[in-house]
């Protein structure tokens, strides 16, 4: 039937198919997401069995079938390709567990509820496992059909357990061990506690500490531990007799652990085994310990059965053995720093000084008594900053201006400075303070003494005053000591003996040598000749005089006085004496031999001058009294020019003051009737006698009968001296004016003769005179004799 009603019905139709196809898509749509979702749980399931190690299998109830995952299987000690069946499960259960596991899944299959249980598992390989099973069942209507859960490893979990349990039983090992180390100072007894702590934790036989001597190639074993007793006896052994790879691996600070030593190859050698074995030692284990990496110390463990170590086994002896030689070696610096501070009170206490240390603020930390009952402060005040009002101002500024240079270049540092003692006097002490520093090597202050040396210094300073004393008495009398040390051939000169010979202070070579070249060569023979043989003779002393040469070229006589002193057997040890320069004493003993010589010439030479005085006077006087006038006059001029030349022991006198002598009785007030000029001449003694007589003549002529004859007249005297051919010649002239008019007389006095002849004989003189009508007019030329050499130093 095809009429509209019909047609209406196929449209329908189709629209119902058009609505299922869009809910079929949608129910696709739908399942796609419930897969997509089921896959993201399913791998959040995997993953969180596989970090939980987790194992999953299923048991449909209905079939007995089951399905496990790898993990599962592992549980139970299959491979995960093994099949799991019903059977096979039961037959892994231990037997004893069985009953209990049936009535955990019967009791949760009849209550509806998981099943939680715990029990063990023969695996294959014959160990016996224990795992953790949850289950639970899912139904239709009220009957279980199928049955999924999850199994647990627990000897993985039990094995933590213990390794936890393990390690706190450690960890309380280690911290009861440290108590029991800081409260030890022995360090045996360190070693006592450690070997014996770590023998019983292990449940080993044997357990010691050892020092290795390299020098000595020894290991030095004080405290051992053996199954329950402490031996103190001390032990040793020879490091080289271990096995060359154990002294190797040990050099090098690596830990050796034997498990069993009959089943190590690197000990098989017979003579090792016979080693251990007579020592009953099956394992072993030993730790070395460097020291900035040489070998120091040793810790070692024994047992007569094997033992298998552990890594956690190894790091804690290591551990042990590490906090054992720290231990040790703390206990052993307290109980050094400990000696050492009883050691250094006792020598600060015993010392006779003040002794203190001092921080770099200059506060100070400690002191000695000796300091508290210098200062007068209580010990509870004698610390700080109060040695700082004990110092005298003055001193006290010079040591806080050193402190800035010496906490830079934190040095050693030594002053003197004046302490005010409890009475209120100040005394001089000698500071010396050495550098402290902390155990990182920072500096922190000085330590140091103080020593009073007041009395010292007064010794020093009268010493000093002495000395000088001494010295300026040496230097006035030309004195200086020597001291010849006679084996040795050094001498020792004092700075007068240095002065003595002209040589610069602390030049002198001091040696015998040196003296040597300073004698002149013909007396060095004969002065050393003088002291070799009163050495021979062993004469106590000896007096020697010899010329010595100074370097300014200047020739110096020596006097000098030695004493001798020998061994017991008479060798001569040293010569000891004073030098004294008698130079000026050989000089005045020369001067007065020569005066001695010149007085003999002098007397004879005044003696014939008189005699011919006497003659000529006598020959032109008339009279007696004439005569008289004449010879005492004449004798009063020879007197005087006599004087002149005693003034300077008959050497030579002043040409000006002959002048002088004889003219100045005929000054007028006025200074205007003699008029003297010419240059310095000092005159032999052999020209001063004949020209001071000539003077004498020219002037009583004048007196009598020229210019100073009469009032108004005078007398010009002029004198020159010039160099010809190397000689000094003397130009004198004597002019008068203002007299009686002059004649020329008929014959000759003995003053003419003498003016003429004399002169002319003696000193090789040109005289001429002019018989002026004005006045007299005298004029000689003459060279002047050289001087009588003086004192030869060299003879």
């Amino acid at each position: 039937m095809t009429g509209p009603g019909s047609q209406s019905t196929l449209q329908g139709a189709v629209s119902l198919d058009d609505e299922t196809e869009q809910r079929i898509a949608e129910l696709e749509k739908r399942l796609k997401e419930s897969e997509s979702t089921l896959r993201r749980t399913s791998g959040k399931l995997r993953l969180a069995l596989d970090l939980g190690r987790f194992g999953s299998w299923e048991r449909d109830l209905i079939t007995d079938e089951m399905v496990a995952n790898a993990a599962c299987k592992a549980h139970l000690g299959l491979a995960s390709d093994e099949a799991l069946t019903l059977d096979r499960l039961r037959r892994l259960q231990h037997p004893a567990d069985v009953e209990r596991i049936e009535q955990a899944v019967a009791y949760a299959l009849a209550t509806k509820t998981d099943y939680h249980i715990e029990h063990r598992v023969l695996r294959p390989d014959g160990r016996i496992g224990r795992i953790l099973v949850k289950g639970r069942a899912y139904y239709e209507g009220d009957k279980p059909v199928r049955m999924v859960g999850v199994t647990q490893d627990l000897s993985e979990r039990d094995r933590i357990r213990e390794e936890a349990q393990q390690a706190q039983r450690r960890q309380e090992f280690l911290l009861k061990l440290n108590d029991q180390l800081r409260s030890f100072q022995d360090p045996s007894d360190i070693m006592e506690a450690t070997a014996q702590s770590l023998g019983r934790l292990l449940k080993v036989d044997s357990v010691g500490y050892g020092e290795y001597d390299k020098t000595r190639d020894v290991v030095m074993v004080e405290r051992e531990w053996s199954r329950g007793m402490i031996s103190n006896e001390g032990r040793s052994y020879r490091f080289s007799d271990l096995p060359p790879w154990v002294v190797e691996d040990l050099e090098r600070g690596r830990t050796i652990a034997i498990a069993d030593v009959k089943g190590d190859p690197r000990l098989d050698e017979p003579p090792i085994q016979t080693f251990y074995a007579t020592m009953n030692v099956r394992t072993m284990m030993t730790v070395p310990l460097l020291n900035q990496g040489k070998l120091t110390a040793l810790l070692y463990i024994s047992s007569s059965e094997p033992q298998a170590w552990t890594d956690e086994d190894i790091s804690l002896v290591e551990d042990v053995a590490k906090r054992t030689w720290i231990a040790i070696e703390k206990a052993r610096a307290e109980n050094g720093l400990r000696e050492t501070q009883a050691r250094f009170e006792i020598i600060a206490e015993s010392l006779p000084a003040l002794v203190w240390i001092l921080r770099s603020d200059l506060n100070l930390t400690y002191t000695n008594e000796r300091w508290v009952a210098y200062s007068g402060l209580p010990a509870e005040q004698a610390l700080g900053r109060s040695w700082m009002n004990a110092i005298h101002p003055d001193d006290l500024a010079k040591i806080v201006e050193d402190v800035e240079d010496l906490i830079r270049t934190e040095s050693h540092y030594e002053t003197e400075a004046r302490y005010r003692s409890t009475d209120g006097v100040y005394r001089w002490h000698l500071i010396r303070a050495a550098p402290v520093r902390n155990a990182k090597g920072e500096f922190t202050g000085w330590v140091g003494t103080s020593v009073d040396i007041h009395d010292l210094k007064e010794t020093e300073k009268a010493l000093r005053i002495s000395e000088e004393r001494l010295s300026l008495a040496q230097r006035a009398a030309g004195i200086g000591v020597f001291d010849w040390d006679v084996p040795s051939g050094k001498v020792t000169w004092t700075p007068e003996q240095e002065r003595l010979f002209g040589v610069e202070s602390g030049t002198f070579k001091g040696d015998f040598a040196a003296w040597e070249e300073r004698v002149f060569p013909e007396d060095l023979g004969t002065t050393n000749k003088l002291i070799q043989e009163a050495l021979g003779r062993r004469d106590p002393e000896v007096n020697l005089t010899y010329r010595i040469r100074r370097p300014d070229g200047s020739a110096h006589h020596i006097d000098t006085l030695a004493l001798f002193f020998y061994d017991a057997d008479g060798k001569p040890l040293r010569m000891v004496g004073v030098n004294l320069d008698i130079t000026r004493y050989k000089q005045a003993e020369h001067r007065q031999q020569l005066l001695i010589r010149e007085l003999h010439h002098r007397v004879k030479n005044t003696l014939a001058t008189v005699q011919a005085i006497v003659g000529s006077t006598a020959r032109t006087a008339s009279n007696i009294e004439e005569f008289y006038q004449g010879f005492v006059g004449r004798i009063v001029s020879l007197a005087r020019t006599h004087n002149v030349l005693t003034e300077d022991y008959w050497q030579k006198a002043s040409l000006e003051e002959l002048i002088r002598t004889e003219l100045g009785p005929y000054e007028d007030e006025a200074r205007n009737r003699v008029s003297v000029e010419g240059p310095s001449v000092e005159l032999p003694s052999e020209a001063a006698v004949p020209i001071g007589m000539a003077l004498h003549e020219l002037t009583t002529n004048a007196a009598k009968h020229g210019a100073l004859s009469a009032f108004g007249g005078q007398v010009d005297v002029k004198w020159t001296v010039e160099k010809q051919k190397g000689k000094s010649i003397l130009s004198f002239s004597w002019t008068e004016r203002g007299g009686p008019r002059v004649i020329e007389p008929n014959r000759q006095g003995f003053g003419t003769r003498l003016l003429q002849r004399v002169l002319t004989a003696q000193l090789n003189a040109d005289v001429q005179m002019e018989y002026d009508e004005a006045g007299l007019r005298f004029h000689m030329t003459l060279p002047i004799p050289d001087a009588t050499p003086p004192f030869n130093s060299n003879s």
